[in-house]
């Protein structure tokens, strides 16, 4: 494992399972310097999924320290910080605790563990950056060590080999499945590999033949159930759907699919707008219901407008379902999510649940009704969720709770959350509280101010200051544009794909950006369209872009060399690149608020004047 950096030191050094471990971390120079609090979050690992936990780590100082013990059958464990919604995992590496035997060597399967998580799960939990060769390496040191679990870990060993090594990987695939068949004890997952690969490598006999061993050794396994499922899943008539549930549900009692074609049968049901028999379906049914069920469908016949008492129902049942989830989670969170996390997770969803009723509610002139809930609603989401904010202010004018409407919607918008639909809303309650136009304004300005300077004081705790990898690539007429062409001016980068419904929704605001600043020869725009999915990517944004008269100067990525030299790993995502040549900003994704957007920029360029 990988040296733990000087902001990261463990106790004792060689650590056994079951030990005491005591972790202190330096937090200086990274995006937890400044927390008010911190989580330590341990992912313990053997074989396959982690088991998360974190521990509320206490200041010293500067030092910030937390103790727990290792669980007494694990290999290794993998850190991360938490504060919020800002995690440090040692820049995509994590901070590796390896653990010991009493002689002092690594406990046999800790290196193979640590190669499934850079394969595999440490990307999604931990967040680490997917490195297959490093996990190749892994697992060459540890079948070196303990050729014994090459077997326990043949499967994500064969899937690393293959990415690493390309064609000579794929022989040994071939090869070790050649091994794999004369064995007489095979299990149902080495089978069903096996058919996976066969089937990748086009030896349709050689699946057929192993796939036809699972359904002979293994008649009530997984395999064959995931065959009877998608034979459910592909049926579009849903009685025949239900029939196929039914018998799923007498040869396999015990199959943890059976909840997931319940879920199925009803999105049948509303998809064919039958809203009715869905409600029919679920008071008769003995299955367990998730909350997010509900949800689904109750939002679709909000937006629809359909049978909304029907809808008011049906949310309020799934409030009910996501609180008693909330109060007793027994049995239901994942190994992989922490308590906190968990908890965290349940206030979102009741957060959600809250606003599809309140929504339902204000669609039925219940107001009065919709307020208690989306308030609610509003405190879960701590005010970050501009469709949540709207409707809890509508709620608030709609109630004619014109004084608190002010106060609060008052709030929302100083702390940058001021869409224009809450702005009209403040000066509707203004005006039916004072009867004042002119003083509606003047306040308005005022909150306005308010929150451009706390916007500016946040985005300067954002600042980088790390050199752009310079770049030549052709836009739309052809014509080579290098970014030094630039050099001397304030250049925004926007990564972005005509698949990607968000860098797509987020180019309105894009547009009153760049139409904001076309006669400032200070301030550049640049389009780098990227991931493309497409044979022609030059038809293909050209014609996006004049079908939705997008005045951008866009940038053909074809190889995608510069999105990789930028580290991009989701898009749509900015850079806001300073007169002399260093990136100063990065902005990851759209969070759907068009003026947020156009403001948020505005403030990073004049902040680079």
């Amino acid at each position: 494992p990988k040296e733990p950096t000087a902001r990261f030191s463990f106790s004792p050094e060689k650590p056994s399972p079951g030990d005491q471990i005591t972790v202190q971390y330096f937090p200086s120079g990274t995006n937890l310097e400044k927390a008010e609090e911190i989580y330590l979050v341990a992912y313990s690992y053997t074989h396959g999924t982690p088991e998360a936990k974190d521990y509320a780590m206490s200041q010293k100082g500067k030092i910030w320290t937390a103790s727990f013990s290792a669980d007494e059958k694990t290999w290794g464990i993998i850190i991360k910080f938490a504060h919020k919604e800002k995690v440090d995992n040692n820049e995509k590496n994590g901070y590796v605790i390896p653990l010991f035997d009493n002689e002092g060597h690594l406990i046999p399967g800790g290196l193979a563990g640590l190669a499934e998580a850079y394969a595999s799960w440490g990307s999604y939990f931990v967040g680490l950056e997917g490195d297959q060769e490093m996990a190749l390496a892994y697992f060459v040191e540890e079948f070196e060590l303990h050729p014994e679990l090459k077997r326990e870990y043949i499967i994500p060993y064969l899937t690393v080999i293959a990415a690493v090594r390309k064609a000579a990987g794929i022989e040994v695939v071939l090869s070790e499945l050649d091994d794999l068949a004369g064995k007489s004890d095979l299990s149902e997952e080495e089978l069903a590999m096996m058919v996976g690969w066969y089937s990748r490598l086009n030896q349709a006999e050689k699946a057929q033949e192993y796939s036809a061993l699972i359904r002979e050794k293994f008649p009530q396994g997984r395999f064959v159930q995931e065959e009877r499922f998608r034979e459910f899943y592909e049926m579009t008539d849903v009685d025949q759907k239900i029939a196929l549930m039914k018998k799923f549900r007498k040869d396999f009692p015990e199959s943890d699919m059976i909840s997931a074609m319940h879920i199925y049968v009803c999105l049948a049901y509303r998809d064919s707008g039958q809203y009715a028999k869905i409600n029919e379906y679920l008071v008769k049914s003995t299955e367990e219901v998730n909350w997010s069920l509900y949800n689904n469908i109750a939002w679709d016949m909000a937006e629809k407008g359909v049978e909304l008492e029907l809808a008011a129902a049906l949310a309020a049942k799934g409030v009910e379902l996501v609180r008693k989830q909330k109060e007793d989670p027994k049995g239901e969170r994942p190994i992989y999510i922490t308590e906190r996390e968990w908890k965290e997770q349940m206030d979102t969803g009741l957060g959600m649940m809250l606003d599809t009723y309140g929504f339902i509610l204000l669609k039925l002139d219940r107001a009065e009704e919709a307020l208690s809930l989306l308030e609610e609603a509003c405190l879960l989401s701590q005010g970050q969720n501009n469709e949540i904010n709207e409707r809890y202010s509508e709620a608030l004018v709609q109630s004619g709770s014109f004084e608190k409407a002010v106060s609060e919607i008052g709030k929302l918008i100083q702390e940058g959350q001021g869409t224009p639909k809450i702005k009209d809303l403040f000066r509707q309650a203004y005006l039916e509280s004072t009867g004042n136009e002119k003083e509606a304004s003047a306040q308005l300005l005022k909150l306005e101010q308010i929150a451009r300077k706390k916007s500016a004081a946040e985005l300067k705790e954002t600042m980088l200051d790390s050199p752009a990898p310079d770049f030549t690539l052709e836009d739309l007429d052809g014509n080579p544009v290098s970014l030094a062409d630039f050099r001397g001016k304030i250049v925004i980068l926007d990564f972005w794909a005509t698949w990607c419904d968000p860098c797509t929704d987020s180019f309105p605001g894009m547009k009153l950006a760049v139409e904001k600043y076309k006669d400032d020869e200070s301030v550049r725009f640049l389009f780098i369209n990227s991931w493309e999915r497409v044979e022609n990517w030059k038809k293909n944004a050209s014609d996006f872009m004049s079908a939705n008269n997008y005045p951008f100067h866009v940038l053909l990525d074809t190889q995608n060399k510069v999105i990789t030299a930028f580290e991009v790993e989701g898009i749509p995502t900015k850079f806001i690149i300073g007169k002399k040549g260093k990136i100063r900003f990065k902005s990851v994704g759209f969070m759907g608020n068009t003026d947020n957007l156009v403001e948020e920029l505005s403030l990073m360029i004049e902040m680079l004047r």
